[in-house]
């Protein structure tokens, strides 16, 4: 007899109650816990080491990789070479589509609107980014597409109307980009943050000057100049032979106004370790130049095999104008230095300024394009375009648009042109973009830019209310030209901001004392020659204002010999009206 229905589902009732219900309630129960694919992203130029709970795994530099995570609290620990570099508590739930673990926040992460559309006007389709950085742990909703390119086109029955899908990835620049982000959204103590744990993650990284300079700039503006110094001190108390934690400690002094500290520590402890080269190349960076620099040459002639010399003595006879002997040394460099792209820039000025800067043109275009892998931002691109003498326009070709077209870096093309044509003082400057950021270093930089050309009267204003993490595209010639221009008319306060802001090995006090006349600008020997040309113009202003006009000519002749490329004080020589006396551009005072 055939069972009824009834019977088959009453069966069919118990075999649930008996077989799923309890599985059901395993996988409620205390013991079981659930998992959760997270990807683990490295904006680092180095692998690291992760322990995420009871997982273990290493990351590539640059890459990312994904794990299933168990949900809940779980401890993030990250290492490099076996060393400790972060731990994290991070909070793991299946609440939203992508989880992601950043490592130290240094990756550019970025979320972007893809619209398609059959509109053939192109602002209704296109990418729009959302860059996302400085947080390690981060929970991402509705994305269409994880680390993946969207599609070109896309298939689907409507005819009219625009089709949103959410893009999630890593924009090009790595850690660079991340902290340009960072200042540009006024983030400036995540921006620190970042910059320090790079310091302890790839200490030897050849562009960790940037890094560097933005963890002591952080510091400086939140806690003060003194807090910085402290900061470096520690850092090389911790690290006895690391040239950099010693470089920026010294750094740190010399733009306190403590030079002389910071030498007779030096000059003591290499009288107890009289063998040791990086306590006397140290020495010699705290001594006036002539002494400094034939400390450097013993110290080369004793220690062939070291490095450290042969840095010091590249940038000494760079600053000294000793251009045949600078290049002598930074040809072998270019043969054999592992961190001579730190000394590029050098390399083709001395190029430039001993006359072959076609042969700079051709040596700087083949290193930036042909070096594989190498990364290309806006610094590299003004370089190129100062040496050439102009900048561009849409639609040229040549290795400038090559290397506008790999610099980009997820900047808007527009307002790197725009800050292009602006550094170089070029006379007609397009207008910025409309929804510009206002904050954007580059922004920033192009509006004091063309403000600098009309005079410093006019640039004045946006140094007076603009954060000084914003100023990091205005580059050093223009900010030690205003800050000293600033001092000349009587605002001392809004010069020590805008030296502040440049990051020069320089103190306020040396500073007003060149201005001033109380020491020479040669005598200056931690600023480049583009720099000294800029305090040299400052001071022929200030004897052409005061009727001295026979050394205000002289001052002036050493100014035009320093702006042999096209930049700010190449601007100012042209385009400043007739120096007047001093009188407070802003009437704020004395720092």
């Amino acid at each position: 007899m055939k069972p009824s229905p009834n019977s088959l589902w009453s069966d069919l009732l118990l075999l649930l109650a008996v077989v799923v219900l309890p599985l059901v309630l395993v996988l409620q129960a205390p013991g079981v816990t659930r998992s959760e694919t997270v990807y683990f992203v490295n904006g680092l130029d180095v692998p690291v080491q992760i322990v995420a709970g009871d997982n273990r795994f290493d990351v590539p530099a640059e890459g990312r990789i994904k794990r299933e995570i168990r949900q809940g609290l779980v401890d993030v620990d990250v290492s490099v070479k076996g060393a400790p570099l972060s731990h994290d508590t991070v909070y793991v739930t299946g609440d939203k589509d992508v989880r992601v673990y950043n490592v130290l926040g240094a990756a550019p992460l970025f979320t972007a609107a893809v619209h398609y559309t059959s509109s053939k006007n192109p602002r209704d389709s296109g990418v729009v980014p959302q860059p996302f950085a400085g947080a390690t742990f981060q929970e991402f909703e509705d994305v269409d597409y994880t680390f993946t390119d969207p599609p070109q086109t896309l298939s689907t029955e409507r005819k009219h109307g625009v089709i949103t899908k959410t893009q999630l990835g890593v924009l090009p620049g790595g850690w660079k980009m991340t902290l340009r982000f960072l200042l540009a959204r006024e983030r400036v103590a995540d921006a620190g943050r970042v910059a320090q744990a790079l310091l302890r993650a790839t200490p030897d990284a050849p562009e960790l000057m940037e890094a560097t300079s933005v963890a002591m700039l952080a510091l400086e503006q939140s806690e003060g100049v003194l807090a910085s110094t402290a900061v470096a001190r520690e850092w090389r108390d911790a690290h006895p032979d690391d040239f950099n934690a010693h470089r920026y400690w010294a750094r740190q002094m010399r733009r306190a106004g403590r030079n002389e500290e910071a030498r007779a520590h030096y000059a003591k402890a290499l009288s107890r370790e009289p063998d040791s080269v990086l306590l006397a190349m140290m020495l010699a960076r705290t001594e006036p130049g002539p002494q400094g620099t034939a400390r450097l040459e013993a110290l080369r002639r004793a220690h062939p095999e070291s490095s450290l010399p042969r840095w010091g003595l590249a940038v000494r006879y760079t600053r000294e104008r000793r251009w045949a002997e600078a290049l002598v040394v930074l040809d072998a460099m270019e043969q054999d230095e592992p961190l001579y792209e730190v000394f590029l820039e050098a390399h083709v000025r001395v190029l430039a300024a001993l006359g072959r800067r076609e042969e700079a043109l051709r040596r700087l275009s083949k290193r930036l394009l042909e070096t594989e892998n190498r990364s290309i931002d806006g610094a590299d691109v003004l370089l190129y375009a100062r040496l050439l003498g102009h900048s561009t326009r849409k639609g040229d070709s040549g290795d400038l648009e090559k290397l506008i077209a790999r610099g980009m870096n997820g900047r808007d093309e527009d307002v790197l042109r725009t800050w292009l044509q602006a550094s170089l003082g070029e006379t007609e400057v397009r207008a910025l973009p409309p929804d510009s950021a206002p904050n954007d270093p580059a922004v920033v930089a192009v509006r004091i830019l063309t403000a600098l050309a009309k005079g410093p009267e006019a640039a004045a204003p946006l140094y007076a209310t603009a954060t000084v993490a914003s100023f990091s595209r205005v580059g050093t010639e223009a900010e030690i030209l205003l800050a000293a221009e600033f001092e000349r008319l009587g605002d001392s306060a809004l010069a020590a901001r805008a030296l502040a802001s440049s990051g020069l090995e320089l103190s306020f006090e040396e500073l007003r004392d060149a201005v001033h006349g109380a020491r020479t600008v040669e005598s200056l020997d931690t600023l480049d020659e583009n720099e000294k040309a800029a305090l040299h113009l400052v001071v022929a202003r200030r004897l052409a204002a005061s009727g001295a006009n026979a050394n205000a000519d002289k001052a002036y002749a050493l100014a035009r010999q320093g702006a042999r490329l096209p930049g700010p004080v190449a601007t100012a020589l042209a385009r400043w009206p007739v120096p007047v006396a001093s009188g407070s551009v802003v009437g704020v005072g004395t720092p």
